[in-house]
């Protein structure tokens, strides 16, 4: 019986702390320095929201957003959950205020790009939320790359959007040696150059092709993370994520993955709590 009383409060006590766990978030912030940069900038990234709301409309979060002063804010994709509709309309809401507050830059991750398919039972749906979204001036990048400002920097974005085998659960499926420079131009030498590409499996492929910082979600921490282990499995259900989260360095090329802001299907955060990316764009020598 004293087992059993032990257990149940056990049980108990993990689900409140759960419950607590998957209200908060954190800041965490990089710095990035370029020779190709020549005044400081800064961007917050926000991954994997899944239509998740941090207070009324989302006002903690955006409460945070506007304490950095953002010159852009840089969204790797899943701002809703595919399944659920009521995702969609959190999901414009929150870019409705993150528009008044820095250009926003969006690409999808695969939550969204399963939508593009006419047979998804959301289809229509997803199709009339992006036209609200692309009305609110928010920047959609489909697998392209526009020359943009960040404060008083000139450089490079791209949008990267993987077709749906690249999310084939249980396995990673490899990335054809040619698949970025068949899609994307080749990054210019003399600008900095930003990806947004929600997979971060294939990291070291952008930063091959020639990205100086990619960012990515997708992996949400590793949804568990045992203490000096790492994470335990991705939404994609590969075990031990190689990238996961942080900040992983190719030479002088950053890949950051978020451990992103929201969750679905499983709403586990343990020892992972959701964050939001603050980055800092700074000259070589400063």
């Amino acid at each position: 019986m004293t087992v059993l009383v032990i257990i149940l409060f056990a049980a108990l006590g993990y689900i409140l702390w759960q419950k607590w766990e998957l209200t908060k978030f954190k800041v965490t912030s990089y710095q990035i320095h370029s020779p190709k940069l020549q005044k400081p900038a800064s961007a917050v990234v926000i991954a994997d929201l899944h239509g998740f709301s941090y207070g009324k409309e989302n006002q903690r979060l955006l409460e945070q957003i506007r304490r950095i002063h953002p010159h852009m804010i840089l969204i790797p994709g899943d701002m809703l959950v595919s399944k659920y509709g009521e995702t969609y309309q959190a999901a414009w809401k929150t870019l409705a205020e993150l528009v008044k507050i820095a250009p926003v830059y969006y690409s999808y991750g695969n939550h969204e790009s399963r939508l593009k398919d006419p047979e998804r039972a959301n289809h229509l749906l997803f199709l009339q939320y992006m036209e609200q979204v692309r009305a609110l001036g928010v920047h959609v990048l489909e697998t392209e790359s526009r020359q943009v400002s960040l404060g008083e920097n000139q450089v490079m974005l791209s949008g990267l959007e993987l077709e749906m085998d690249y999310y084939e659960k249980g396995r990673i499926v490899p990335l054809e040696p040619s698949y970025l420079r068949e899609r994307l131009a080749k990054p210019r030498a003399d600008m900095f150059q930003i990806m947004l590409a929600h997979n971060p499996a294939y990291a070291r492929e952008y930063a091959r092709w020639g990205a100086d910082v990619t960012f990515c979600g997708h992996n949400h921490g590793g949804l568990i993370r045992i203490p000096g282990i790492g994470s335990v499995i991705s939404p994609q259900y590969t075990l031990f994520p190689r990238y996961d989260a942080g900040d992983i360095r190719f030479g002088s090329r950053h890949v950051i993955v978020s451990r992103g802001l929201g969750t679905h299907t499983f709403h586990v955060r343990i020892f992972n709590r959701a964050e939001l990316l603050e980055i800092k764009f700074l000259p070589e020598n400063s």
